[in-house]
């Protein structure tokens, strides 16, 4: 598979003041600096974490996303997911909160959350864009987080042949 360079530049995080840069891959492995290359060595549409930390330690988070098809079956897409929620800023422990999620290409499988909070994952059924256009294509789901803090969510749906999409979301809780 391609081995694509990853640099905080390419996500637009300025330089100035950063301290740290830490990735965290789909797979669980992690690297630090602002430039980083990594192989893939299974197709599927990735979603990493980039963590910065500046000189007064504050965070944040970005997201690259990428998608890795096979170089042998160029024609072989994978599946796609889109993950959003609402409201996205002054969020408060305890506050229902709206998670949207829906798949692309592969009709098969369900989306199943993670919500980083230490709860037990929740799994939903997008309609897999079988019709572009429909309302009701996302799949809902109403968390409420007990603690405040950064919480990264993630999204995942495998197809029937081992393929996953992955999407991920930075949410912020502060206190009551």
């Amino acid at each position: 598979m391609n081995r694509p360079h990853w640099t905080h530049h390419s996500l637009g995080v300025p330089p100035t003041g950063i301290q740290r840069y830490e990735w965290t891959f789909s797979d669980g492995t992690t690297a630090s600096g602002p430039n980083v290359t990594r192989s893939y060595p299974q197709p599927g549409f990735y979603s990493e974490v980039l963590k910065v930390t500046d000189k007064v330690g504050n965070v944040d988070y970005d997201f690259a996303e990428l998608q890795v098809l096979d170089p042998r079956r160029p024609d072989q897409y994978v599946p796609g997911i889109h993950a959003t929620y609402w409201p996205t800023l002054d969020n408060r422990v305890g506050q229902p909160m709206t998670f949207k999620v829906r798949s692309y290409l592969k009709p098969d499988g369900n989306e199943v959350w993670d919500f980083g909070d230490g709860s037990p994952p929740v799994s939903v059924k997008s309609d897999g864009n079988a019709d572009p256009q429909a309302k009701d294509g996302y799949a809902v789901t109403h968390p409420t987080f007990k603690q405040l803090g950064h919480y990264l969510v993630r999204v995942q749906r495998k197809d029937k042949t081992g393929l996953t999409a992955t999407a991920r979301l930075h949410v912020r809780i502060a206190a009551e």
